[in-house]
């Protein structure tokens, strides 16, 4: 067996200090001190004299020593037994010379004062640098070291990690941990780790390969701990130990003993135990695998420990998944001295033994009760019978009091609460109960008060209903005093480990990995880690089905994490480990049974199996587990208990691929799906951790965190012209002589100044012609009250203010700073001129801004405009600073605002929207002159729709300005024009007040007569109005990297430096309009067919669970704004600046999604138009506005604000006024695109090409709005039609044609083709071939993948090796039914949890099309019903619950004969012959409620296998529906006229076919959703149809017809009802010319709908070149 020695040790990636140098074979520092001796007598003078001075500054270094570091050294020093090579040497003294070391060359160790090393900060940290200096000094001195082979170190200590301080290390004093060691061992150099001792004066050699290297072990844990100073748990602690063989201490992650202070702690909540009587904790362990148990138990052993009670062991019984009868005691150290001195813990035996006998707590007078109680004591079973643990727990339940703590609960521990019994409510801070909130979320909170006084507490936790723990304690279980709290995380940390056995075996694994790997190169760190990496792949029975993925998946999901080859190690429960095959092809893998024989595992019970694979796991140099696998979770927390870095832990889970790299969110989290950060990070010191620890870092296949990677960004155009929003330059003369704007940043980011800066020289030199002339020199103002909502509605009306301004010639008075209605609470900024820059020379040209106290100042004493008294002024002046927004306020904003508003030169401005309606602004020259009106434009903008008296003009009135009223009547749904007029240019100020609000944007509500003006303040808020270049350089920064990231995927920019990923903006919080709140599937369905392949998502959204974009995140690698924290550094930005970062960022992806009503959404619109993006790359999620910005109004005629219009944006660098879009007739900006030689292409996109659904609408006048409208049927109802298929490509081609039928006739509701039996690489061909080719049809159609279930099962319940594909049908839409969110089938409840009543579900086969929609309601003139008799049945007309309608198939009562198949007590046997014919005889479509359907769609998929072995015949699934509804009572309404199929039936709708005119027939099956006639709802084509020279027949049909090479078919022509064109069909000669008609009709029908199919398909997916329009296919000959 390979001989283990020791391994590394070193435990942290932070700061380290060495206690030794490492010695290598034929290096000074690795000689003997009689190697040294040899090289005195050749010294010269000079070296002698050298070697003197330094020798005395070494006494003078350890004298200080012995003066400073005693100061020092509460910390004891951590002792662990010596290799063999090495002598322990400590003591408890100072220092030790050369002649105490077994390895010479090792100056100025301190021994027995680790403490100073220990200490990161101040003179310690400066005397160990001063003693490595010396150091380095001394092998200077003697010449340096030799390179006397490869295993020579190449570099010294201090420039290395490896026991040394490297160069980040050094800088991180605040974040460093030093740690102490007892012994002095030599530490392994990172950059070399196959450096091996090779000492004479050691006396060993390692065998094997294997090397004796040591380095030193650290109490504080890398990333996970804290410095020194912050942890005082630390005084006196020592690293553990493991018990083995060899050495593996490097596995031990916790202290033993622990400090002098945890030692010693007593806990306040120990209960009161009079007579020295202990009281006590027992359990029941979890039902599930040992993760659980081991979870729920570390709950329960934190309870007892913080309430001083003894603990229970249960009897040792067979664990889930474990292969023998085991006890706690086999996995953990329970009955160790040092366990039982914090927690006191006796066996079930023990316990029975002292308490059911008398005087016990719970006395058994019973003797028989008695001995079963001891008996199962001593071992008992989870199955019925002697030994059940059941009747123990029975016991317990029903003697001790049982604890009502479960995990939908948080128990609190606080010490006021417990002593006082006071309400939590009336004794806790508000501090402590925010925390316990925070902690708690939608939990009921359990304080400990309520559990003191029980001598018994019993856990019923194996109830996996009521009171189970299936939690991790910390997120259980919270202390208000942190340093408590952080006590028992490190409690569970150092003792609640695996037993040393366990460690032992990994410890050995992990050395032969690591001595493999650093052959291949690879180091281990400076932890004892790595040198390989690990996964966990969970297999086995794992509920969450979605994150059990393929290899393949595993592969493609972490490939970009393992480094060239790299030894992959992989914990698994698969034991095919053939199923690794896509991995093996790229990666050496390696599995535990690869070391039974090395290590001796044979030997170890395999119920430890596990435990070594996860202590295995956890010393990877990465890790990726699997989501939701506790034994996942586990690694990761044991990697955060060694300090690894949060950047080395993933998940294969796309979704959740980066969950352990940021700081966690627990809202509606899913506790035990992994583990968090609190168990581990600084839980050695006394306070709650709030952040992270660990800055962000790069991720392979994470948001690029190094702002340093990025590349140069590409040119920018030179044109000024924006894309599809711009005008050819000579059209555009406001940009002669303009300048692209620029950004202030530490990069360049200018490609994201969409305005220009300078303006062009026109704009410059404007000025406008509504400034009075009579105050000329003259200062006038607005003032206004900032917009009481949140930031974009103040922006809103900011907007229309700076303009107003603009027009006007005023200065614009800012409100005093106030708190700003901001999604992250109190404001930290709290004034507009924090978000715009006011100081630019040329802005201020346009418009002069002042601050409120300026003004105050210059117009409040007596000679100013306001003229206030001095007591007056003061006060207005403090206000002016800053005020609240409350009118119960001291500071109330509003005496500010009165003062100005009671001025005699005042006018108060009643524009907006206000108690007497909306208005709209009109600047017209001619009106401001008092010339007669030349313009009569306005009504358009305004709404106004009666042209007479449609304006009222502006008088002069004190302290208003407003429009004389009209009659109402006169204007309809308009706005009341309000015009500027010379007269109001006159007031010296024009204040805004509470009273209308100007919530509208400024280019719908103010317009300007003269296009030229109107065009010139357009340009002004897109140059001026923008956020500051702060914003704007950190969106810069996370845009491009970003983009860096997509052009290593393959993906372009666009010229303006736009694209390259797409955006969403998703909006969860209080929107009032709750139509457009959409749930995490409605976004995705809704959107997913916008974005490309492997394309990243930015999602700037307030919803803060992450979990709510799981859809996307599965086929996405998505992007947040948290993610550029640091890179972006945004912590140092006003948080409120976060919301413009994220409008900034989402504006430039390739494509945009929002939130319709949002203006955040709106002003992320504007800016794509400002950049020039096409139209069609912008849309809605909610989809009645899915496609508002491509097809939607150009401007609206009101103050409304729901979103942005394009308007605002469209060709404002020209001269004339434009009132729709015609980026559908043009090219963008010039007309031309610079290409990348510098010439120009013509007829080219700069954003993009016309979407899809816009050539939808013009081939077939589809308007894509109304298909989110008909997700619901036009009565409410909601629709599920489902047909069932198999795999093959017959009935590829059939659906194709069901959902363009359904697209045709707009068919309400979800279309779902349910798929069965596919292979994996047929399931990816049907996906993909649904996703490009039936999705943009409709994102109400859908695929539904399925198993097989369309084989026979005998009698005897084997397989027959036959099939009958027709059980696809029952099973498939069973599985459907049962599977889809839609329906939220619960098994355990027997119900469906999400269903309404109004929702029904349609069955239909592949073979149909819609001529008609389907629907529930069947009250129409042209329904016939079947009426078999004489008498009429009575039909009701509507499906409702209990009601189901079916189309009548001539079935007959055949069904009855199976009715045995149901069982004796079957419904089905009461059924007569009559009732069978009446309600029974039915086949699809099938129309039932969906809670009806489910019912017969259970019972039919129980019957079908049945009545085909009965009758083995194609029918047997039709026989077995009707059976099924007989079985559950549901008699059906039968319908004739649903369908027509065969034309010489009974039962079928032929008889509005037979009415058609001769001449119509054919023109009939041609549109039938377009002509007036009665027809069926569907035609089932599943027979053979000819007319006019034309047959078809659907198994004559190509299967691969829907391609680009395949020609249209031959159709009838027009008259094929005519004598001479007609073609009898093969039908007898007893048929007469109603069958030729019925004939034609289908004929006509079928060719014509896969045609117009076939045009839609070649139109979508076909180019000229490959496209056969050609009409030369024929069905059939």
């Amino acid at each position: 067996m390979k001989k283990f020695i020791q391994p590394p040790m070193y435990r942290s990636a932070r700061a380290v200090l060495p206690s030794s140098i490492p010695s290598s074979p034929g290096s000074s520092r690795g000689r003997s001190r009689r190697q040294w001796s040899p090289l005195l007598p050749e010294m010269s003078t000079v070296r002698a004299i050298q070697l003197l001075l330094v020798t005395i500054a070494l006494v003078m270094l350890i004298v200080n020593a012995f003066h400073l570091l005693p100061m020092f050294l509460a910390m004891d020093s951590n002792h662990h037994p010596s290799s063999s090579s090495s002598s322990s040497s400590s003591s408890s003294g100072g220092g030790g010379g050369m002649a105490d070391r077994p390895r010479p060359g090792v100056i100025g160790d301190v021994v027995g004062a680790p403490d100073a090393m220990g200490m990161h900060h101040g003179v310690h940290k400066n005397l160990i640098v001063h003693r490595l200096g010396l150091l380095e000094h001394m092998e200077k001195l003697f010449g340096g070291k030799k390179d006397d082979g490869p295993s020579s170190p190449t570099t010294t200590t201090t420039k290395t990690g490896g026991g040394g301080i490297n160069a980040d290390d050094a800088n991180r004093s605040s974040n460093a941990v030093m740690e102490v060691t007892g012994e002095v061992r030599s530490p392994i150099l990172p950059n070399h780790p196959t450096m091996q001792t090779n000492d004479e004066s050691s006396g060993s050699q390692s065998q094997g390969g294997s090397r004796d290297v040591i380095i030193e072990r650290k109490l504080a844990r890398g990333f996970s701990g804290l410095p020194m100073n912050r942890t005082p748990a630390l005084l006196g602690a020592k690293r553990g130990t493991v018990e083995c063989d060899v050495n593996v201490d490097f596995m031990a992650y916790w202290n033993s003993p622990q400090g002098i202070r945890d030692e010693s702690f007593v806990s306040p909540f120990r209960v009161e135990t009079p007579n020295g009587k202990r009281k006590y904790v027992t359990f029941e362990p979890d039902g599930g695998g040992f993760n659980n148990i081991r979870m729920s138990f570390e709950n329960i052993v934190v309870f007892a420990a913080a309430t001083g009670r003894t603990l229970v062991l249960p009897p040792p019984r067979q664990i889930y998944l474990l292969n023998t009868v085991t006890s706690l005691v086999d996995f953990f150290p329970l009955l160790s001295e040092s366990f039982k001195k914090r927690l006191d813990v006796i066996t079930s035996a023990e316990f029975f033994a002292l308490e059911i006998v008398e005087g016990g707590y719970l006395e058994v007078q019973n003797k028989t009760l008695r001995e079963d109680l001891v008996r199962l004591s001593w071992g008992c079973e989870s199955v019925p019978g002697a030994y059940d643990c059941n009747m123990m727990n029975r016991f317990l339940r029903e003697r001790a009091e049982l604890s009502p703590f479960n995990d939908h609960v948080c128990l609190i521990f606080d010490e006021d609460v417990m002593k006082t019994g006071m309400s939590p409510d009336a004794i806790l801070s508000p501090k402590t109960k925010r925390y316990i909130n925070e902690f708690c979320r939608n939990r009921g909170e359990l304080y400990y008060s309520k559990l003191l006084d029980a001598n018994v507490l019993h856990f019923q936790t194996s109830d996996v209903d009521h009171f189970r723990l299936l939690n991790h304690f910390y997120t259980t279980i919270y202390f208000t005093n942190p340093a408590i709290d952080n006590y028992y995380k490190r409690f569970v940390r150092d003792f609640v480990h695996y037993n040393d056995n366990v460690f032992c075996a990994a410890g050995k694994v992990v050395q032969l990995l690591q001595d493999e790997g650093r052959k291949r190169g690879f180091d281990v760190d400076e932890e004892g880690g790595g040198g390989y990496s690990a996964m966990h792949v969970r297999r086995g029975d794992l509920q969450y089905k979605e994150v059990v993925i393929s290899a393949e998946e595993w592969y493609n999901n972490t490939a970009k994490l393992w480094r060239p080859n790299e030894l992959l190690y992989i914990a698994t429960d698969e034991k095919d480990k053939s199923f690794f095959d896509p991995l093996a092809r790229h990666y050496d893998l390696r599995f535990l049974e690869d070391y039974f024989d090395k290590v001796g595992l044979e030997s170890l019970d395999s119920n430890l199996l596990g435990m070594v694979e996860i202590a295995v796991a956890s010393k990877g140099r990465l890790f990726v587990g699997t989501w939701h696998s506790t034994f996942s979770g586990y690694i990761c927390r044991m990697r955060g208990y060694y300090g690894v870095s949060k950047m080395s832990n993933y998940y294969s889970f796309r979704p959740r691929r980066l969950s352990m790299h940021k700081w966690p969110s627990n809202e509606k989290a899913n506790f035990e799906a992994r583990e968090w950060q609190s168990a581990w990070l600084g839980i050695d010191g006394d306070d709650y951790i709030l952040h992270d620890l660990e800055p962000n870092s790069n991720s392979p296949i994470g948001p690029a965190a190094n702002i340093s990677l990025l590349g140069e960004p590409f040119p920018r155009p030179k044109y000024l012209s924006r894309g599809f929003s711009g005008l050819p330059m000579e059209k555009s003369p406001a940009l002669v002589s303009a300048s692209r704007g620029k950004i202030r940043c530490d990069i360049n980011v200018d490609s994201l100044a969409y305005w220009n800066d300078p303006q062009g020289k026109r704009d410059r030199e404007f000025v406008s012609p509504f400034r009075s002339s009579s105050t000329a020199g003259k200062r006038q103002y607005i003032t206004f009250w900032q917009d009481a909502g949140r930031f974009n509605n103040i922006r809103m009306a900011f907007e229309i203010l700076m303009v107003f301004a603009a027009a006007t010639g005023r200065t614009v008075v800012l409100p005093p700073a106030q708190n700003f209605h901001l999604e992250y609470g109190d404001s930290t900024v709290d004034g507009l001129d924090h978000f715009y820059s006011f100081e630019n020379e040329e802005f201020k040209k346009r418009v002069p801004v002042i601050s409120m106290a300026e003004f105050i100042e210059l117009e409040a004493k007596q000679n100013g405009l306001i003229k206030l008294d001095p007591e007056d002024y003061i006060r207005t002046l403090k206000l002016s600073l800053s005020c609240e927004n409350l009118k119960r306020s001291d500071d109330y904003c509003g005496k500010v605002f009165q003062s100005i508003a009671n001025a005699s030169n005042t006018v108060t401005a009643k524009i907006g929207d206000g108690v007497d309606g909306a208005t709209c602004l009109i600047f017209d020259e001619d009106v401001f002159r008092n010339s007669p009106r030349n313009s009569a434009d306005f009504d358009r903008f305004c709404g106004v729709s009666n042209y007479s008296d449609r304006y009222w003009a502006i008088v002069p009135a004190r302290s208003t300005l407003c429009a004389n009223k009209a009659p109402s009547s006169r204007h309809v749904q308009t706005r009341k024009p309000v015009f500027y007029t010379h007269e109001l240019a006159e007031p010296d100020i024009i204040h805004f007040g509470l009273e209308y609000r100007l919530l509208s944007h400024f280019y719908n509500f103010i317009y300007f007569t003269n296009p030229i003006i109107d065009n010139y303040m357009k340009r002004f808020v897109r140059d001026f109005i923008h956020y500051n270049d702060n914003i704007f350089c950190a969106a810069g920064k996370i845009v491009r990297s970003i983009q860096q990231e997509a052009i290593e995927r393959g993906f372009s920019l666009d010229e303006e430096g736009g694209g390259g990923y797409s955006s969403i903006h998703v909006r969860r919080d209080d929107l009032q309009f709750k139509e457009v709140w959409l749930s995490e599937d409605q976004w995705w369905s809704n959107t997913k067919e916008i974005w490309k392949s492997n394309e990243i998502l930015y999602i700037a959204s307030d919803e803060k669970n992450r979990m709510f974009f799981d859809h996307f995140a599965a086929k996405h690698d998505l992007r947040f704004l948290d993610d550029y924290v640091d890179m972006a550094n945004l912590s140092t930005l006003p948080k409120e600046y976060l919301g413009m970062i994220d409008v900034i960022v989402a504006s430039r992806g390739r494509a945009f999604v929002g939130t319709f009503f949002s203006t955040f959404t709106g002003y992320i619109t504007r800016l794509r138009g400002y950049y020039g993006m096409s139209k069609y790359t912008t849309f809605y999620g909610w989809n009645p506005m899915k496609y508002e910005m491509q097809k939607g109004e150009f401007f609206a005629s009101s103050n409304e604000f729901k979103r942005e219009y394009p308007i605002g944006w469209i060709a404002i660098d020209g001269d004339e006024r434009v009132f729709r879009d015609n980026e559908d007739e043009r090219n963008p900006g010039d007309g031309e695109v610079a290409s990348s030689d510098g010439e120009k292409s013509a007829n080219s996109s700069m954003h993009g090409i016309r979407s899809l659904e816009e050539t939808m609408i013009n081939a077939l006048g589809f308007l894509p709005n109304e298909d989110g409208e008909m997700e619901v049927a036009g009565d409410g109802t909601s629709l599920f039609t489902v047909f069932s298929t198999d795999c093959g490509k017959f009935q590829h081609w059939q659906s194709y044609l069901l959902f363009f039928s359904a697209m045709r006739v707009r068919q309400p509701g979800f279309i779902t083709r349910v798929v069965s039996g596919c292979t994996d690489e047929q399931q990816q061909e049907a996906r993909d071939w649904h996703q490009e080719h039936i999705a943009v049809m409709s994102n109400r159609f859908r695929i539904v993948f399925t198993p097989k279930f369309s084989d026979i099962t005998g009698r005897d319940g084997e397989k027959t090796g036959d099939e009958y594909k027709y059980f696809n049908k029952p099973f498939g839409v069973k599985y459907y039914l049962e599977n889809s969110s839609d329906f939220g089938w619960d098994e355990k409840v027997g119900k469906m949890t999400a269903v309404e009543d109004k929702a029904a579900v349609i069955i239909i086969d592949p073979d149909m099309i819609l001529l008609k929609p389907l629907t529930t309601d069947f009250s129409g003139s042209g329904v016939e019903f079947w009426q078999p008799f004489k008498n009429e049945i009575k039909r009701k007309q509507k499906v409702e619950p209990g009601s189901p309608f079916g189309q009548t198939y001539g079935l007959g009562d055949n069904w009855r004969k199976f009715a045995d198949t149901a069982g004796p007590d079957s419904p089905a046997h009461n059924i007569d012959e009559r009732t069978a014919i009446a309600h029974y005889q039915v086949g699809p479509p099938y129309i039932a409620t969906a809670l009806d359907m489910h019912k017969i769609v259970r019972r039919w998929a129980e019957l079908a296998p049945k009545v085909y072995n009965e009758k083995p015949q194609m029918m047997a699934e039709m026989y077995a529906y009707c059976l099924a509804a007989a079985d559950v009572g549901l008699p059906h309404e039968v319908v004739n006229s649903m369908m027509v199929s065969q034309i010489d039936t009974y039962g079928e709708g032929w008889n509005l076919i037979d009415t058609l005119p001769n001449n119509e027939v054919c023109l009939a099956g041609i549109t039938p959703n377009r002509m007036q006639n009665h027809l069926p709802m569907v035609f089932h084509y599943c027979q053979s149809y000819s007319a006019g020279g034309v047959s078809f027949y659907k198994y004559m049909m190509d299967d691969d017809i829907f391609t680009c090479q395949k020609p249209l078919l031959v159709e009838p022509v027009d008259d094929a009802m005519s004598p001479e064109k007609g073609h009898p069909p093969n039908i007898g000669r007893g048929k007469d010319m109603l069958l030729l008609k019925r004939n034609v009709f289908a004929t006509c029908l079928i060719t014509s709908a896969v045609n117009e199919a076939l045009r839609f398909f070649k139109l979508h997916h076909c180019n000229d070149e490959t496209s056969n329009k050609g009409n030369e296919l024929k069905p059939s000959s």
